[in-house]
């Protein structure tokens, strides 16, 4: 694994987004089994939060997948150059 240096910045970018979505998954969990004993009415809040979370998962599985489709089309082509 790469220290925190050496990574590029889409790569810093990717990692702290895993982070905030772990944080915000707990945070979501937590606000949502404790608002019933508390008597809380938090439903509004605990969807945000699931969107937002889902939002940026979305953001990094389409990354991952735009990524390997860029260096498919590119080791195809070079083997179409050669």
């Amino acid at each position: 694994m790469k220290k925190w240096k050496e990574l590029t910045r889409r790569e810093k970018i990717k990692t702290v987004s895993k982070y905030f979505v772990n944080g915000l998954n707990m945070a979501n969990l937590l606000i949502y089994e404790l608002s019933p004993i508390w008597g809380w009415k938090l439903d509004s809040i605990t969807k945000t939060i699931g969107v937002v979370a889902g939002a940026i998962s979305v953001y990094l599985v389409a990354g991952k997948f735009f990524n390997s489709n860029i260096e498919e089309a590119k080791e195809e082509e070079k083997q179409i150059n050669q």
